[in-house]
């Protein structure tokens, strides 16, 4: 069954390349993603597989799982709302949850894709849940998924100061990015709240990594807008298969104090953790994720299919004599 609505309209054109390569003009990463250029269909074939990013990051951080996600399935990318690559926001755009889905709800259907299967990270897969809801998945699997905190919580106080001190950093530090990404002592200072292993990055992936969180434009009204967030509704039942992917090593969402939520949230998810990995899990073993995502979306194709064949016919109606 072909679950998008077209083959591929004028608006996307061909694929798009996501792999970093390095600027001849020493020019930004990020500014490369605005505008036009911004990446929508990846490449692949098969149902489609919609990625979204973490929060302040950009759709070139799943470039170390698509080779593998390309081979079974068509891969789109979608920008976050407000984020690097993103179409222009509405003048009274809200910086809310539910906003940033109505926007990504659109897209979707600009791009002719009715159901997919959705894979987010961080602010992602809060996004994906809750694009879930509204009927738009075959399937998700979201990747330490913010909204995990409770409301007031030491969980969420901890998490704003994190991101402002990070914001406050690359305030002074993030113009050299391209500098900072070559220093071992930087970049791990920097990004271990990103991944599990900041030594290992190439230097475009570190570079990358500073200088989407230091341009990211709504960095400031996302932080307002967290803590007035309503948090996402207890699912009496899944709308959809739902996979939910930690890495043993995150220290930014922990799984200990922003996992608990979302197992009351969402009954009867398929829950992973996956060792030596942070929270950028694509960097730290892109390997297992893509596994992960495959032979979650793989079982989900496969119950769908069950489900289908049993479902009875209907009896043929006589003709009239």
């Amino acid at each position: 069954m072909d679950f998008s609505k077209r083959a591929l309209t004028s608006q996307v054109g061909r694929p798009l390349s996501l792999r970093l390569t390095p600027s001849k003009d020493g020019s930004s990463l990020v500014q490369k993603l605005r505008g036009d250029a911004a990446p929508r269909r990846v490449g692949g074939a098969g149902e489609p597989l919609v990625l979204l990013h973490p929060f302040a990051l950009c759709a070139q951080v799943w470039q170390p799982v698509l080779p593998e996600l390309e081979r079974h399935h068509e891969v789109f990318a979608l920008p976050i709302p407000g984020h690097a690559g993103s179409d222009p926001l509405p003048h009274d755009y809200s910086h809310s949850v539910e906003a940033a889905v109505d926007l990504l709800e659109a897209k979707l259907d600009s791009l002719g894709i009715e159901r997919a299967h959705l894979v987010g990270n961080s602010l992602g897969g809060w996004l994906a849940i809750e694009l879930a809801r509204r009927g738009r998945a075959l399937s998700v699997v979201a990747l330490a998924p913010g909204g995990g905190w409770e409301s007031g919580s030491v969980e969420l106080t901890r998490l704003l100061r994190r991101f402002q001190l990070t914001k406050f950093l690359l305030s002074f530090g993030g113009s050299a990015a391209s500098q900072l990404a070559r220093w071992t002592l930087p970049r791990r200072y920097l990004l271990r709240d990103a991944v599990a292993r900041p030594e290992r990055l190439t230097t475009l992936e570190a570079r990358l990594l500073i200088e989407s969180t230091w341009r990211c434009a709504v960095y400031g009204d996302v932080l307002k807008a967290i803590p007035t967030q309503p948090l996402s509704a207890p699912f009496a039942t899944l709308p959809c298969p739902v996979r939910l992917v930690w890495g043993a090593e995150d220290r930014l969402l922990p799984m200990r104090g922003y996992s608990e939520r979302w197992r009351r949230v969402l009954p009867g998810a398929d829950w992973q953790v996956l060792p030596n990995v942070g929270h950028v899990q694509m960097y730290d073993d892109p390997q297992a994720v893509a596994r992960s995502i495959l032979d979650f979306t793989r079982a989900a194709h496969g119950a769908q299919r069950a489900q289908t064949r049993a479902r009875p016919l209907e009896p043929r109606r006589r003709l009239a004599s």
